[in-house]
């Protein structure tokens, strides 16, 4: 019984990794992955005791209380049909207990962030062979395999924070090398993507990290940033000078979009429009000098309030609090390792939330599937000393 639990929990790791690896490729391959390991995980919990089940960390029940007040704003939308299509992301709240239960030694915690940055590498070789072929402009901008440019930056933008911090960490000089090459190319596909909320998220994130792990390196960022700015292409500093000027057509529409939601939210204040609804009425609601249409509003916490109402705004931005305060305990209190993971994912979900107030980026599914990996790991409880699976005890037992 022990060895066949561990050669299936081996057939899910692995499926895990490629899972992991496809995000940044595939979502129809990640959906089918996603369902396979989605039906391990139910049968799991369904096989054995509670005492088995791998601890959540304290933030997912705010989560919880999130899809209980999203389903309430489904019931209550304006287009049931739409918002009910829409609530299939549900299941990737999934994701958090299942890499509880699969990455439960450090070895596969460590083969999975691997499998994060060589994807993230690829990914990124890839979209600047693009740029070298196509040429680089604001109608043709850089999506990889992904459906959106914004999906694509995003998904460069999670492990090239994480591993930035990860290699102040890093004591194997190998491993530093390695990843230290690896973020040249992935920084570069992020500045070609041409992506400005990405690069105020990194932006800000890397500053604060500076700030809070060496200041002094300030000193040496600026002329850094000055030597980049030379270096880099006309089409993208012209990009970063547009992030400042108020003229702008899209900055301008950022500013029609609160009115927009503050609107919806009048009307609808307690369940929203729901879930994807926001693109049916938009144009009913924006000034008559907005010229765009938008199909969501551009920001996480406009649109939850908007689509799903006040309760699950409240409920999102408690999780999203008790995900910062736990990991600033993790920071405080784990062993060196575990610090590197929790400092790294701290400063990640920094840049994902600064980014997120100029796009929806919790709306997109590849964007939750590899924030909810990193989300995880941090409150991962790794046997160090044994590499047997979850549940082998319990097989020692039984036999």
């Amino acid at each position: 019984m022990k060895q066949l639990f561990n050669i299936s929990n081996n057939i899910y790791f692995y499926l895990a990794l490629g899972f992991l690896f496809l995000i940044d490729f595939s979502i129809a391959a990640c959906y089918i992955l996603f369902t396979i390991l989605a039906i391990e995980l139910v049968i799991y919990y369904l096989s054995q005791p509670r005492s088995q089940w791998p601890e959540l960390p304290g933030y997912y029940k705010y989560f919880l209380l999130y899809l209980l007040f999203s389903l309430i704003s489904t019931a209550f939308a304006i287009d049931k049909l739409n918002s009910l299509k829409d609530n299939k992301d549900f299941f990737i709240f999934l994701l958090i207990p299942f890499f509880l239960l699969v990455l439960n030694t450090r070895k596969r915690l460590e083969n999975s962030l691997f499998i994060v940055l060589m994807a993230a590498l690829v990914s990124s070789l890839l979209g600047i062979i693009t740029v070298l072929r196509e040429g680089i402009s604001l109608d043709h901008r850089l999506r990889g395999f992904t459906s959106h440019w914004m999906t694509y930056s995003g998904l460069l933008m999670l492990p090239f924070i994480f591993f930035f911090v990860y290699l102040f960490y890093e004591k194997r000089k190998k491993i530093k090398l390695l990843v230290a090459a690896a973020l040249v190319p992935i920084l570069a596909a992020i500045f070609l993507s041409l992506t400005r909320n990405v690069w105020v998220g990194i932006f800000i994130a890397l500053s604060a990290f500076i700030v809070y792990y060496k200041p002094k390196i300030l000193y040496a960022a600026v002329p850094a940033a000055l030597i980049l700015a030379f270096l880099l292409p006309a089409s993208v500093t012209s990009r970063i000078v547009s992030i400042f000027d108020i003229h702008n057509e899209t900055n301008k529409d950022r500013i029609y979009m609160v009115e927009v939601a503050v609107k919806i939210f009048k009307q609808y204040p307690l369940t929203g429009v729901g879930a994807d609804n926001v693109g049916e009425i938009y144009d009913r609601y924006k000034p008559p000098e907005a010229v765009l249409s938008n199909p969501h509003l551009h920001n996480n916490f406009l649109q939850e309030l908007a689509e799903r109402g006040i309760f699950a705004l409240i409920s999102l931005a408690a999780a999203f609090v008790s995900i910062l305060i736990l990991l600033v305990k993790k920071i405080k209190s784990s062993s060196e390792f575990e610090r590197a993971l929790a400092v790294g994912v701290f400063f990640a979900f920094i840049g994902f939330l600064i980014a997120g107030l100029f796009e929806y980026n919790f709306g997109d599914s590849e964007i939750k599937f590899l924030l909810f990996y990193f989300l995880t790991i941090p409150f991962l409880k790794i046997a160090a000393a044994s590499q047997e699976a979850p549940g082998a005890t319990q097989a020692k037992k039984g036999e």
